[in-house]
């Protein structure tokens, strides 16, 4: 079955989508409803992501001075998945972990910095959904971890554990693949950068709860480059959409 990806030109349709969205949200809500919130000073936030090339959780901890404008400190975790990495067993023998062929690194990207988020759209008295338009960017550490694969040797007819290596090992000698964290000790950790942006819709019910959802797209770059795949060169940069949703609390009303 054929693998599909999030590719440069859906990237660029995704972030028009976001910023035409915002500014019809922006035009709509100018003269909708009466607004009455309790102000508050600080809230932190709990989020789960899935994006177009795997999963991340984070949190986020900021001010708000006013009802529009909010700064933030974030870090979040993110898993990184090849497009290229098929995730397969071998059929000719039983009892054995799933490989994914050709991979050398599972990759992850464990980034933080400072956010600012602006509210388009207030939500109503009465209820409904306040939109905010969101951007963050900080410093990124590529987390590199050398995949591992059980093997048969020849020489004594036993299977072993080994670092996958594509001029040794193939599709003949290749049993299935180890756990994730056989080669921990082997970690590569290279430095680089993160910038994030996308729209925010506010459905807490309370002003002191905070529930929402995040829709937009993230990049990453680190150096030197991680080769993730072989027969593949290593990607100069990471370019994803992302699903997150926020789940925590407002503290500190202002009387």
């Amino acid at each position: 079955m054929r693998e599909t990806h999030f590719g440069r030109h859906d990237i660029r349709k995704f972030l028009l989508t976001i910023v035409l969205a915002g500014a019809f949200v922006f035009s709509y809500a100018q003269n909708v409803g009466e607004y009455y919130h309790d102000v508050t000073t600080k809230e932190w936030n709990f989020q789960i992501f899935a994006h177009t090339a795997g999963f991340g959780i984070g949190f986020q901890h900021g001010r708000t001075p006013d009802l529009y404008n909010k700064h933030f400190w974030e870090v979040q975790l993110m898993t990184n998945k090849h497009p290229k990495s098929v995730r397969s067993i071998n059929a000719l023998y039983e009892n054995v972990r799933p490989v994914r062929y050709g991979q050398l690194y599972s990759l992850f990207f464990l980034q933080g910095g400072y956010g600012y988020q602006r509210t388009l759209h207030l939500k109503p008295y009465w209820g409904g959904v306040q939109v905010s338009f969101t951007l963050s960017a900080g410093p990124a550490l590529g987390i590199g971890i050398p995949c591992y694969v059980e093997v048969l040797n020849y020489n004594t007819g036993f299977s072993e554990i080994v670092r996958y290596d594509p001029d040794r090992h193939n599709l003949n000698n290749i049993l299935g693949g180890s756990q994730l964290f056989t080669g921990i000790l082997e970690t590569i950790v290279r430095p680089g950068f993160y910038a994030k942006t996308g729209l925010n819709f506010d459905f807490s019910k309370k002003d002191y709860k905070l529930f929402s959802l995040e829709v937009g797209a993230q990049i990453q770059m680190v150096f030197p480059f991680i080769q993730q795949m072989a027969f593949n060169p290593a990607k100069k940069f990471y370019l994803t959409g992302y699903l997150a949703f926020n789940f925590g609390k407002r503290i500190g009303r202002i009387r």
